[in-house]
């Protein structure tokens, strides 16, 4: 492939209920109510994500974590620490001057419905992660003496699809008046599902599986995961000069331009000023494209997510109508169910 050679480690999330270890590999391994724990996808991303150099692309189905971080909630049981070192990552390169960008892509909303107290318990654990980490990154900004806004370094998006009325084939039946069929069919959005789990890394290192940033997917003892990382010794970051140009590199290429409607030369540096301006401008213009009045249709699917970010690091709804999701009545923020085990919905 292009590149060369590949390095390939499995990681896993699980435990000796589920799976035999080798005995001589267990001093690696820790102890769980009296069952052995592999967690080494979390410590792969810890791992990734301590060592990056320049930027982070996450896709991800869930992105909620480090509760004991979080300005409310504390010992909600997502207590795995992904979240913030993603954020101490972001703080050290601002303590030295140095430039980094973190992309992160994850759905509109949870599968199902989204005014449903499981996805709207979900949404708030997800905004809690989201404030603790814009904050903190916030604070980071004001010590450093500089005027940056938390968005220099941590943004995140959703994907949705608009279609125009021609592209309505004609021989589909007309919905029923007031169903959710007939307000899509007049609104033509349709928000597109996050359910791949990758990471990439200074465009040399990808890992790619089954594991959800949350504490069911990461925890090691509660679901069970799979997830590979790979990387091309001849096309690293080290061994490029900063410039990886491998299959990792085009994978994400390939990625970003079926994304963000086509290829521009500033998708080649992703910690670049210049790529995360016309990623906003891209992405901005697609929002205005899928909350307008009319339908029309955009060859762009990656969206900002829907929330506003301040100076200082607060999280807050965008302005009615779309404090909820487009064509749901779902509020973005979400909302504490009061009643669901917290061991459901992280």
């Amino acid at each position: 492939s292009t590149g060369g050679p590949w390095i390939l480690q499995v990681f896993r999330s699980i435990t000796s209920d589920s799976a035999n270890f080798d005995q001589t590999r267990e001093a690696h391994l820790h102890k769980k109510y009296g069952s052995f724990v592999d967690n080494s996808i979390e410590r792969a991303y810890i791992s990734l994500i301590r060592n990056a150099e320049s930027y982070l692309y996450i896709e991800n189905q869930y992105f909620l974590g480090s509760a004991y971080a979080w300005l409310k909630d504390k010992d909600t049981l997502s207590q795995h620490i992904i979240p913030m070192e993603i954020t101490q990552k972001i703080i050290s390169k601002i303590k030295f001057g140095e430039s980094f960008k973190v992309y992160i892509c994850i759905p509109m909303y949870p599968e199902g419905d989204p005014t449903s107290d499981a996805s709207q318990e979900i949404l708030y654990w997800q905004t809690c992660t989201m404030e603790s980490m814009y904050q903190s990154i916030a604070q980071a900004i004001k010590k450093s003496g500089s005027k940056g806004h938390p968005q220099d370094y941590l943004n995140f998006y959703c994907l949705g699809k608009r279609e125009s009325p021609d592209q309505v084939p004609e021989y589909l039946d007309n919905p029923e008046d007031d169903t959710p069929a007939h307000k899509v069919r007049k609104s033509l959005r349709h928000p597109v599902y996050v359910h791949s789990k990758l990471m990439v890394v200074d465009d040399d290192y990808i890992v790619v599986g089954s594991a959800n940033i949350n504490q069911r997917s990461l925890g090691g003892n509660r679901d069970s995961e799979i997830c590979i990382g790979g990387y091309q010794p001849s096309q690293t970051h080290d061994t490029t000069k900063g410039s990886p140009k491998g299959a990792v590199h085009t994978f994400r290429l390939a990625l970003w331009s079926a994304h963000l409607g086509g290829y521009t030369h500033a998708w080649d540096s992703p910690n670049s000023k210049e790529c995360l301006t016309q990623v906003r401008s891209v992405t901005d213009s697609n929002w205005t494209s899928y909350t307008a009045p009319e339908p029309q249709h955009s060859l762009v699917h990656l969206l900002p997510y829907p929330v506003s970010i301040s100076r200082t690091g607060e999280v807050s709804a965008l302005s009615a109508p779309f404090h909820t999701f487009p064509d749901t009545t779902a509020p973005v923020l979400g909302s504490k169910s009061g009643y669901l085990p917290s061991k459901l919905t992280t």
